[in-house]
Order: C-alpha cells, then structure tokens, then sequence
C-alpha cells in the first residue's frame, strides 16, 4: 500500500557515497526517475535487419526528483539547508537553529536519498539515490492551505534492495499553515498595509548538472554553479489605497524589502524569510464583476550588496526535534 513507503535523506561526507543517517519527511508523491541512454552504433552490414542487439551499451545518466511536503515546524532543517548557498546550526537554550542564506559561492552538501516503494505482495524495495544535489526549490503559503516547501534534485546514480535503513522523524512536529503566517512588505522603509492572501518564493539555483568526462567512469561529477542564480516570488492580495503605492513602486523600478514569519505550534518553533531587496515586475491590479479587486505582484529578488544574503532563512526548532 501507499501508506508503506516512505522517504528520507542522509547527508553525504563525500558526494556520490551513501550516508548513513536518514531524517524522515512526510512527501506527498515519489518522482524520483533514474534515466538511461544508450550509444548505438549502425553502419553498412549484410544481412542487417535493424539495430544489432551486440551495438548498443546502456550508460547511466542518473537522474532528478523532487521532495514536496507539507512544512513542519520540526524536523525540516536539513531539507531547507539543501536549498541554500550556506547554512549555520547551532543548538543552545534547548533550540536548535538553522540559519540558511544565499552566497556567491554554494557550499550546499549533498544528500542520500532513500524512497522506500511497496509491492503489491508485501515486500519493499528501498531505492538509494545517490549524490542528490538541490537545483530549485519553491515555497508557498496560502489561505485555507497549509505552508508547503519543495526542493528538486539532480542525482548521481540510484541503487535498489531490500535492505532498509530506518529514518528517524521529529517526536512531535506540526504542520505551518496560513493561520500562523504573516507577510510584511517595506517601501522606502516604512511598512505597507497590504492584506495579502497568496505567497510565494521560488529558486533556480543555476547548478551544471551535466558534468560527464573522459575518465573511464559513466557517473557524472558533483553539480556547480554556471549561471547566475534566479529567485522570484508572487504576492497576491485586495487592491486598497495601500497597494497602489505598491503599483507606484512597480511601474518606478523602485526596491522594496520583503520579510515573512510563520510561527510554529511546537515550543519555540519559527520560520522566517527576509529578502531585503525585491523588485516588482507587474501587474495592474484586475477588477472583475464577481470578486473584490484582486492585485498580483510578481517579484524578482536582488542582491542588495554589502555582502547581505540576498535571501536569509531562519527555522527554529525544539533541539529534541530530531
């Protein structure tokens, strides 16, 4: 049955081995694909029908997939820190701390990821994708939904078994949702008073997933940066005397700051997404005959200089969280 797979990660000490300690997440679909290829080689030759059988080698090109989920307010710090350039832990005052931002340079580590699938005669395969590195990510909050997070991953090669390891989850954690989630937009300093209904944050992190090589070795080498990361996001919310000068911000290329805060149910939970320099890139607000006039603002997220992280992820959680 569905209900008996399950996924988790393991952070690598080195990218492409298995590692060994697997957190478990709550995913809500398994995409995890391994792709194959093959040289062929067809030349003139009697009697040949197609393609010889004795022509063609298979290479293993690895693959991608995705772990969505519902963000829990325990447990997600690792999965949040793969998505991002650096990340700092700290445990003190019985909290732990993950402080995840963007940087010039990704020293993001790379995972184990271990997708558990079921039979329909009682047995399990574990899947061990190995040397999963993040390439986009998205994180989205919505009224009457909960705060959901998915990051994509390029991976370097996938073994399969029988032999399970068991991942281990938080001992309590709740879901973040729309209750417990606020958005506070700044232009020229000063906070706007826009009701907003719909958040969200994206990344491509321009990672050169390709790295193949004459070395006598089909496993491609571990992803880096050839292109200039890309972050946008969309506000959406009602149209007021407020969110015109968000309009007036657009339509003027002007900067504005972005910061958003959910607060967990679990004791000393948190989660906050500053981005100190947005730029909106449209839209008109829209009226309609059925609906309250409704503003869009779709926002590309810049470098503010200074060395400041263009984006800066704080998640707190119980320190016994994991």
């Amino acid at each position: 049955m569905a209900l008996d797979a399950h996924i988790s990660l393991a952070e690598e000490a080195t990218y492409g081995t298995a590692g060994t300690v697997f957190q478990g997440y709550e995913g809500h679909a398994d995409s995890w694909k391994t792709t194959r290829e093959f040289v062929e080689s067809v030349g003139f030759r009697a009697g040949m029908q197609t393609a010889r059988s004795d022509r063609r080698n298979i290479v293993n090109m690895g693959g991608e997939g995705e772990l969505e989920i519902d963000l829990l307010d325990a447990g997600a710090g690792a999965l949040l820190g793969a998505a991002f350039d650096k990340t700092t832990v700290t445990d003190a005052d019985g909290v732990r701390t993950t402080v995840a931002e963007t940087f010039d340079v990704s020293s993001a580590a790379s995972f184990t990821a271990q997708m558990v699938r079921p039979g329909t005669d009682g047995s399990k395969v574990a899947y061990k994708h190995l040397g999963c590195v993040a390439t986009e990510f998205e994180l989205t909050a919505e009224v009457e939904e909960a705060v959901t997070l998915t990051v994509g991953f390029d991976f370097q090669d996938v073994t399969h078994g029988t032999a399970i390891t068991a991942p281990t989850y938080p001992a309590e954690a709740y879901p973040y949702d729309w209750t417990r989630t606020a958005v506070v937009l700044k232009r020229g300093g000063t906070a706007v008073d826009f009701d907003i209904s719909k958040f969200s944050l994206s990344g491509d992190l321009g990672m050169k997933t390709d790295r193949r090589f004459l070395r006598a070795n089909q496993l491609k080498k571990k992803p880096v940066r050839n292109a200039v990361p890309t972050y946008e996001g969309e506000l959406e919310g009602e149209f007021s005397t407020a969110s015109l000068g968000l309009y007036e911000a657009f339509i003027a290329g002007e900067l504005c700051a972005l910061e958003v805060s959910f607060e967990g149910v679990a004791p000393g939970s948190s989660l906050k997404v500053e981005c100190p320099a947005i730029q909106f890139t449209g839209e008109s607000p829209e009226a309609a005959t059925d609906e309250v006039t409704m503003h869009t603002l779709p926002f590309r997220v810049l470098d503010p200089g200074a060395g400041v992280a263009a984006i800066k992820l704080t998640y707190v959680e119980p320190g016994t969280a994991a």
